[in-house]
């Protein structure tokens, strides 16, 4: 008897609880899709370092375990009050509480389960496509197979059974707390309009207003620091929290301040609703801002590696090969066999890197490049991780052509008394000051700049860090050479492992003492979101993991972001749809009041807007200057030519999409419930 009243309860809430069950099912289908992946074979194939996806998923999936708790303990505590005179007439007829507290929690574990089923061949489906992006970004092919993945129906399986257990934990306990009386009145409350009586409260809105606004001014300029970061943080979380509940007292004094606006329309109807609702869901509907808000800055910083990856990444490690001595009349011979061994070498060049024992670039570069550091210095001398070198670097005009010549670019002339200077892309406006601001001299002389490049040039601290002073050969010879740089072009069919190789012969870390042997002051440049700094770069091993990384970070931060939106949309429609029977005797009073089936369907259209529009609007405005802000900083660290407005945009494009299908089906199904 009881499992007939169980699945009789489950099918009436798959059906009126359909949008739930399509999250479910979503959040399920991507689970299972991250959780094979990180199982696969054809992971391990594709990259030989999958503990990189593996800790990535596993992160993803920590939060979203506590996504799922919170949703699935929410829906459970609404239909719970929304089915009270249900349970409140099975405890008349005889049955007892413990009773209806499994059927219950029967009912619900079944609908995890039908979810859990659902989502298992659309899993499947996205599992394969996901793995066939990893092996086209990584160009392979890529040989699909129907097989499923047992572990990683497993591991979603537990995840989803977990999160069940801990959301229906207190299932029990509520019910034996609550007597016959409570169940009848539970709805009752539920279907009163209140409104917030207390104005002072409304000033939490100004006031919540103006600590966001200087919020983003401090991270703006920089008044952060790394201690005070987070408390900031607590009071931005604190400050959104607060915004509901004053918004529910503001929308009750405008309407009591009976201006033409209240009455315009159908304006004082949807307020009333609307501030009834705030008042009511303010903590949730903060939550539900917060969410969002992650949720659009997860979809801003995907676009920006997304096209990272498809516009610079190739053209930042232009050389096939470069290794990094700080020895001065290094020969690299302890290289080379290993590079012919593993490659068909190609070319190669042997050079050096000069100084002059002047620092005046880097001190500019210091002083007006943002982000720039530098450290102390340590007791043997050796700096730490600078951003610059210990000297302003140079190189002679003929192994800058050689260099020019083995990346495919033209030879460059320099007439005499005159210097080039070479930067990153993202430095260009720095380096026009310096062509003007700062004498570099040679010799008691003074060069002027006949022309600033910025081609590609490998400049992370190998050709210089951000920059590269290229003087003619004369000039070279009265100057000491600084460090010593093996530029060599490779040709196809490079080992996955040729960099640690060559890493491996390199010896300047002790690991005893963890201390760096370097005899110079090494640079890093100044890119602070992607570097490719180190002592041996293999392009292709870089480009391949780096590519990985990125892919990786950005499928991982679309998979949150999708949950986030997912489940946040959800607690909108359930509570919108689960009133629209309510609201039925409403908009017939309106019907008779005069208007019309298509005036009525507008008003419900603007409550609609009206309560979706509330934590959108806000948590857009709450991540504009920040998405902006990260958009600034990526555009200015990487050189990228594009603008800091256009990723923020294009994550708000994508949130939209995801907005306008959750939306349209709440507004069918409203109608449809009110026009029963």
């Amino acid at each position: 008897m009881l499992n007939k009243l169980m699945l009789r309860n489950a099918k009436r809430s798959v059906k009126n609880y359909t949008i739930y069950i399509v999250t479910m099912t979503i959040i399920s289908a991507l689970m299972f899709a991250f959780n094979s992946m990180i199982f696969s074979e054809d992971m391990k194939t594709v990259y030989h370092k999958i503990g990189i996806f593996i800790a990535l998923v596993s992160v993803a999936s920590f939060f979203i375990f506590f996504i799922i708790i919170w949703l699935v303990r929410y829906m459970v505590n609404f239909m719970m009050e929304r089915r009270s005179q249900e349970f409140g007439t099975y405890l008349l007829i005889g049955m007892k509480k413990k009773q209806i507290a499994q059927l219950f929690l029967r009912e619900n574990i079944l609908l995890g389960l039908l979810s859990f089923a659902l989502g298992i061949i659309p899993g499947f489906l996205f599992q394969k496509l996901f793995t066939n992006i990893f092996y086209v970004i990584l160009n392979e092919d890529y040989p699909i197979s129907g097989a499923f993945s047992l572990v990683g129906i497993l591991v979603t399986a537990g995840i989803l059974l977990l999160s069940y257990l801990f959301a229906l934990i207190n299932i029990q306990r509520k019910f034996k707390k609550m007597a016959i009386k409570d169940f009848f009145s539970i709805e009752r409350s539920n279907d009163e309009i209140t409104v917030e009586q207390k104005s002072w409260k409304k000033f939490f809105v100004p006031l919540s207003i103006l600590y966001i606004i200087i919020f983003h001014v401090l991270m703006f300029t920089g008044k952060m620091t790394i201690l005070s970061t987070w408390f900031y943080i607590f009071g931005l979380f604190l400050s959104i929290y607060l915004l509901y509940v004053g918004l529910s007292p503001f929308f009750v004094n405008y309407l009591q301040s009976r201006r033409k606006g209240v009455y315009r329309g159908a304006n004082l109807f949807i307020l009333r609703q609307l501030s009834s609702k705030i008042k009511t869901m303010r903590f949730t509907l903060g939550t539900l801002t917060l969410l969002f808000a992650a949720a659009l800055l997860s979809s801003t910083i995907v676009t920006m590696f997304a096209d990272y990856q498809n516009q610079q990444m190739n053209k930042q490690l232009p050389f096939d090969t470069l290794i990094f001595s700080d020895q001065k009349d290094a020969d690299f011979n302890e290289f080379l066999p290993i590079l012919k061994t593993n490659t068909e070498l190609d070319n190669y060049i042997i050079y050096r890197i000069y100084e002059n024992n002047t620092n005046v670039v880097n001190d500019f570069m210091y002083q007006h490049r943002k982000g720039t550091y530098l450290t102390d210095v340590h007791k043997n001398g050796k700096s730490g991780d600078n951003t610059y070198f210990g000297q302003d670097t140079y190189i002679k005009l003929s192994d800058y052509n050689r260099l020019r010549e083995l990346i495919n670019l033209k030879p460059v002339s320099l007439k005499q008394g005159q210097y080039i200077l070479h930067g990153k892309a993202s430095v260009e406006n720095d380096l026009k000051k310096i062509t003007k601001e700062v004498q570099i001299k040679i010799d008691k002389k003074t060069l002027s700049c006949q022309e600033i490049r910025t081609e590609p040039f490998s400049q992370e601290g190998m050709n210089g860090a951000d920059y590269l002073l290229v003087v003619n050969d004369t000039a070279a010879t009265q100057m000491k050479p600084y460090y010593s740089l093996l530029a060599a072009n490779l040709n196809d069919n490079i080992p996955i492992d040729l960099q640690d190789q060559l890493k491996a012969k390199q010896h300047y870390f002790d690991q005893e003492t963890s201390e760096d042997l370097y005899d110079i002051e090494v640079g890093r440049g100044s890119s602070q979101v992607l570097s490719w700094a180190d002592t041996v770069i293999v392009a292709d091993n870089v480009i391949r993991d780096s590519k990985f990384v990125i892919t990786a970070v950005c499928f991982v931060l679309a998979y949150l972001a999708i949950i986030f939106l997912c489940t946040a949309f959800t607690i909108l429609a359930v509570q919108q749809l689960s009133d629209s029977e309510k609201y039925r005797f409403r908009y017939k009073i309106l019907k008779q009041l005069g208007l019309n089936k298509l005036a009525v369907r507008k008003v419900i259209l603007k409550q609609l807007l009206a309560y979706y529009l509330c934590p959108l609007l806000i948590s857009i405005l709450l991540s504009m200057v920040t998405g902006l802000f990260l958009s600034e900083r990526f555009v200015y660290f990487t050189g990228i030519a594009a603008s800091s407005f256009q990723y923020y945009i294009l994550g708000v494009l994508l949130f939209i999409m995801i907005y306008i299908a959750y939306f349209t089906t709440t507004y069918i199904s409203f109608i449809r419930n009110v026009e029963k």
